[in-house]
This record gives structure tokens, C-alpha cells and sequence, in this order.
């Protein structure tokens, strides 16, 4: 019979943290983290570490200083038309001149000025060059390869950010806007993995392969394989999911089903096929906004109440419309990018 190991000290898993650790130590941690069901004291200590480790933060201040040293050490850069004009006078060896020179005509407000732009310039662009954002348009989807391995299918209309350097140094973070499938791998020292959405909604992963989309109206989170745990300000404590599982976030609340594990809720959009299950038409219209952009306008009451069952494959919106059209018997009128529905 396996017992759990005590729980390590906060020292050593400090070091382990930071790679400091024997071979012992190291062993006895990672038989720890294997055997153990409760994992919140790895996370918090690890979580306590990162915030007195933060990541790079460039020096401003020593960047400044080494430019200015630059400018003083080579002041004919700054004036190479002065220079060429002294070195045309002959030297007058008899009649000493005293030159005074104010602030503003020794040009060293150039280098304060050019000093200042540049740290404006790297503070305001720090989000173009810290981060990389991949951003698809309608109908375009993106194969994305992490730094730590992980593969992402970005979905349409979508954007995803991640750190560009420090990658998988501490937790893998990712800011997601939209729609997109995970394969997320794991790592020899159980690196967390976090998927953080607008809403202040966020998926932690060990490993695992799930969907995410998250969208204005509502955010759904479908597991295929693995486990996660998602937080929410709607809840209380956290979701752990397993495989099957489907959360929806909404203004109504947060919602938790099951489903069949071959057929999960929004996990065939990137192969165009759209599942609908008791699906009412006010849903549809909006996933046809979501992955097509265009407006389904819908205003009668009973009919956005009716609801579709079954697989489409559709590579454009039009060809849903016109399946709903014929299976449902409706009209449809479309003045350029709006169609309007009618019984």
C-alpha cells in the first residue's frame, strides 16, 4: 500500500523552484507530487515564490545612463556639420578665445530628449514586444506552437497572447479572446498551465486536451481529455471537469453538463461542422455572428424561441441559413450583411 509522503518543507520547495535542490531533495518532491491528492500547498508555495521572482523588467534607468556616457564621450555626433566646418579653420595659436556655450546651444538636451522618447517608446510598445498576439479574422483558423510544446488551434474571429521570452519560467500563461482547442503538455517539474479570458474567467491545466469559447454573450469550456479546474466569479469554489464535462459562464449564471464524449459541444467547429442540441434560434444567430460576423435578425417572438436539432456542415453562413430555411419552412430576406428570418 502507497502511503503520501509529509509534505515538504517551504524551503526546500523553494529551491526546488529554483533549481537549487540535491537529487534527494529533488526525488523526494516529485514522489511527493505523485502520490499526493491535494496539490494546494505545491501551487501556493509556488505562487509565493513567483511573486518574489518576477520576471525580467528591463532597467530603464541604466539604459538611460549608458546614453547619456555615449553622448558625452562622443559629442561630434552631435553636430557633424560643426565639425566639418572647424576642421577647415587654420589654429590661431596668438588669440585665446573663450567660448560660452548655454545649455540649449550645447545640444545635450538632445540626448535628455532622445533619452526620454526611447524609454517612452519601449513602455508604450512593451505589449508589442513582450508579448506575441495572433489574431484571426472570420472563417480563418491558426495552428499555434507554444514555446513548452503545447499545440493551439485557434478558432475564427479569435486572438491569443503569450509571453514571448520567460515562456515556461513559473506558471505557462496565455490570455485568450474567443475560441480555441488546447493540447497542452506536461512538464517534468508539473509546470501549471492557465488559460485566462475576459470576465476574469480562468481554466488551470495539468495536462489535457479541452475547447474554450469565449465569447461576449457567454464563455464555454468543453473537456475531452484530462482534468482541469475552472474559476469564476460566479462560483463560489472552483469546477473541477472531467472528461465529457461542459461549462457554460453566463449572465445567468454558471452552468455544469455532461455530454457524449464523441460528440462534446463545440469541439467540430474547426472541421465546419456546427452541432446544435435543443438549440433555439437566438443561439444560432449568435454563433453565426461568432465564427461568420454577419447578422441573423430574428423578431418575432415565438420563433426565437423555436429550436434546432442536428449536424450541419457548412463552410458559410449562407449555407446554414438556407438548411434552417428549408427544414424549419422559412423566409429569409438579406440586405447585405444582415439576413432576417420570418415564419
Amino acid at each position: 500500500m502507497n502511503h503520501t509522503p509529509p509534505n515538504p518543507a517551504k524551503e526546500t520547495l523553494f529551491a526546488y523552484f529554483a533549481h537549487k535542490v540535491t537529487p534527494l531533495e529533488r526525488q523526494q518532491v516529485e514522489d511527493w507530487l505523485k502520490l499526493t491528492d491535494d496539490t494546494a500547498l505545491y501551487f501556493a508555495m509556488l505562487d509565493e515564490w513567483e511573486r518574489h521572482h518576477p520576471q525580467f523588467q528591463p532597467d530603464f534607468q541604466q539604459a538611460h545612463a549608458r546614453y547619456m556616457g555615449f553622448i558625452e564621450t562622443t559629442p561630434q555626433l552631435l553636430d557633424p556639420a560643426a565639425n566639418e566646418v572647424a576642421s577647415h579653420e587654420p589654429p590661431v595659436a596668438d588669440e585665446p578665445r573663450v567660448h560660452r556655450v548655454t545649455w540649449f546651444h550645447s545640444r545635450a538636451w538632445l540626448g535628455i530628449a532622445a533619452s526620454v522618447l526611447l524609454i517612452l517608446g519601449l513602455w508604450v510598445s512593451k505589449d508589442g514586444w513582450y508579448y506575441k498576439t495572433l489574431t484571426n479574422d472570420f472563417k480563418q483558423l491558426q495552428s499555434v506552437n507554444l514555446p513548452d510544446g503545447s499545440q493551439v488551434l485557434l478558432g475564427t474571429n479569435s486572438s491569443l497572447r503569450y509571453r514571448r521570452f520567460g515562456f515556461e519560467q513559473g506558471t505557462r500563461q496565455v490570455w485568450l479572446n474567443g475560441e480555441a482547442r488546447f493540447s497542452v503538455v506536461h512538464t517534468a517539474s508539473n509546470q501549471r498551465f492557465t488559460v485566462q479570458m475576459p470576465g476574469r474567467l480562468l481554466v488551470e491545466v495539468l495536462g489535457t486536451q479541452f475547447v474554450v469559447n469565449s465569447r461576449p454573450n457567454a464563455t464555454r469550456v468543453a473537456l475531452v481529455t484530462g482534468r482541469i479546474r475552472m474559476r469564476s466569479p460566479r462560483s463560489v469554489r472552483p469546477l473541477d471537469m472531467k472528461p465529457g464535462d461542459v461549462v457554460t459562464v453566463s449572465a445567468k449564471g454558471v452552468s455544469k453538463k455532461r455530454v457524449p464524449f464523441d460528440a462534446p459541444a463545440r469541439v467540430t467547429w474547426q472541421d465546419h461542422r456546427f452541432i446544435f442540441q435543443n438549440t433555439s434560434l437566438t443561439d444560432v444567430a449568435q454563433q453565426l455572428h461568432d465564427v461568420f460576423g454577419i447578422k441573423l435578425r430574428i423578431d418575432q417572438p415565438a420563433l426565437m424561441a423555436r429550436t434546432v436539432t442536428g449536424t450541419f456542415q457548412a463552410e458559410t453562413a449562407n449555407d446554414i441559413i438556407q438548411a434552417l430555411t428549408l427544414m424549419m419552412n422559412l423566409h429569409v430576406e438579406k440586405t447585405q450583411n444582415t439576413y432576417r428570418l420570418t415564419q
